[in-house]
């Protein structure tokens, strides 16, 4: 028999595992910087498709799960299993997103939509540009749920508790609450910077990367990610002094958690106050810094990811104080320091147990590589999960908290009225409780065993295409994303980089008129 691969795609980036089915071992790891497809989080990859042609966006994401697999350098496989959200999984089989687009069944009536029945099953490798390969796509649970929110609850141990919570600290958050036999589960749109995304010195968690700031009698020793995604120590930092040592590893970046490592040492040293890096930047060497702009990208995150919490213990009816086991899975959730997690928010205060359980995506994908028996048992499981699904978009709860939220990380907003605003909702306490945490941690990497190797990939995905023009340059040297180049006879977008429909500056600032992105067509 062949190899087998599992797939994550995931919001920020995908990865993937080569492994042997005799035994089960990894052999290679390979895992990318970024989703190919254009935006900053699943909205906007969603509304690139919607906008700019779904065909499009299965083309570039399926391309890049190619170029993954041939980096993981397999003679032959025999089947690939793949694992992410409803809309990553569905744009990579190339199947209607339409039915996700769009909350509430009336509007998908009246849309003409019927919602597609997205239950685990196998996929013609053919089909897909693997031929003689099987391909397992896993379940969602329901439309909204996707079957990286099953992995996260059936592989961290969540189903099996009780008054417990789980989050994927992702750009797409998503979390569920357990209370008895109910599930309420939700998906906070917390954005890149909890994949060290959207920070102006930040990247996803690789080799180079700040994941930690450790306490020291002389400051804060950094914690910089080696080869094997192993923390190891690097500069020292006096935050009072705004002194930093080049000691141990050189960072060249900052991941997400050590942007909640930064956001916390700030906060306790009062290096940052009111929303603001005083005496800024804070700088870890002479290239990798943190400032305001990037304190208030990274309260984004937390403000909608606490949110997300609240909004789902005020919809169970449920007593903060009785929920006392915390699940954090993702690369995120396995890097980060649970007590600096809690102090920022993005632990609920009253959990006393907090278990880090890695990338429980990549995780179930390798289960069902190994063994595709149990695509059947995840239909089975699927069908028995009831779960009351919270659409934060369209929720007035979420959207009140998130506002003061919001106003607390970007304005300086004093949080004496978040506060009172929390005592409507029966949430006295909340922002001042920070019960003693015992941490299990089950592995010490996000992805646990990476083989014999480790590849970090920049996706070379791009689009081409051409029109009659001056040649101004204006799209090009306007891109935010520096992701558009020129070559005398065409336009180019690196479609990783680009911010797709939540920028367009290209298509806006172009002063003849002419910029067409529908003309932009994948490089074969």
């Amino acid at each position: 028999m062949g190899r087998v691969v599992a797939v994550d795609i995931g919001t920020s980036g995908i990865r993937g595992k080569l492994l042997d089915p005799a035994d089960g071992s990894t052999i290679r790891t390979c895992i990318t910087t970024r989703n190919p497809i254009p935006g900053a989080n699943v909205m906007d990859h969603m509304s690139f498709a919607m906008e700019f042609g779904a065909d499009l966006a299965h083309g570039i994401l399926l391309s890049a799960v190619h170029d993954v697999v041939r980096r993981l350098k397999a003679d032959s496989i025999d089947r690939l299993a793949v694992c992410g959200n409803p809309i990553q999984l569905s744009l990579f089989e190339g199947i209607d997103i339409r039915d996700l687009a769009f909350a509430g069944e009336n509007k998908l009536k009246n849309e003409g939509i019927v919602p597609l029945e997205r239950s685990g099953h196998v996929v013609d490798g053919e089909k897909l540009g693997f031929p003689g390969t099987e391909i397992l796509i896993p379940p969602a649970v329901k439309h909204e749920i996707g079957a990286d929110a099953l992995a996260m609850m059936l592989k961290s141990g969540f189903l099996d508790d009780d008054m417990c919570m789980v989050t994927d600290y992702g750009t797409n958050a998503e979390m569920a609450l357990k209370v008895g036999d109910d599930i309420y589960t939700g998906s906070a749109a917390a954005g890149p910077a909890m994949e060290g995304q959207q920070i102006r010195c930040g990247m996803v968690a690789g080799p180079g990367a700040v994941s930690d700031l450790v306490r020291t009698p002389e400051g804060w020793r950094s914690m910089v990610l080696d080869e094997d995604l192993i923390a190891r120590e690097g500069p020292m930092l006096n935050l009072r002094s705004d002194i930093s040592r080049p000691e141990g590893r050189s960072p060249v970046g900052i991941t997400g958690t050590g942007v909640v490592a930064l956001v916390y040492a700030g906060l306790q040293d009062g290096r940052i106050e009111d929303a603001t890096v005083r005496n800024e930047p804070i700088r870890i060497n002479r290239k990798v810094t943190f400032d305001s702009k990037d304190l208030k990208e990274a309260g984004k995150a937390i403000g909608a990811i606490r949110a997300g919490h609240m909004t789902l213990m005020i919809r169970a009816g449920v007593d903060p104080e009785e929920i006392r086991t915390m699940y954090m899975a993702g690369a995120t959730g396995t890097y980060v320091d649970p007590v600096k997690s809690k102090s920022v928010g993005l632990i609920i205060p009253d959990a006393e147990r907090v278990v880090q359980v890695g990338n429980t995506s990549l995780e179930l994908a390798r289960d069902l590589a190994l063994d595709p028996g149990m695509l059947d048992d995840l239909n089975s499981l699927r069908d028995r999960l009831v779960t009351e699904h919270t659409m934060f978009a369209s929720s007035d709860v979420f959207r009140d908290l998130y506002l003061y939220e919001f106003g607390y990380w970007n304005d300086g907003m004093p949080l004496s009225r978040y506060r009172r605003a929390l005592e409507r909702y029966g949430m006295e306490g909340y922002l001042d409780r920070e019960t003693p945490t015992r941490v299990e941690k089950v592995c010490i990497r996000d992805i646990r065993d990476i083989g014999e190797s480790l590849e970090i990939a920049t996706l070379p995905t791009s689009m081409n295409a051409s029109w009659d023009c001056s040649r101004c340059m204006v799209c090009v040297n306007g891109c935010v994303g520096k992701a558009m180049s020129f070559d005398g006879d065409r336009f180019s977008i690196r479609t990783g980089d680009c911010l797709g429909t939540a920028c367009m500056k290209c298509r806006e600032s172009c002063p003849q008129g002419v910029f067409s992105y529908q003309r932009f067509k994948l490089d074969e």
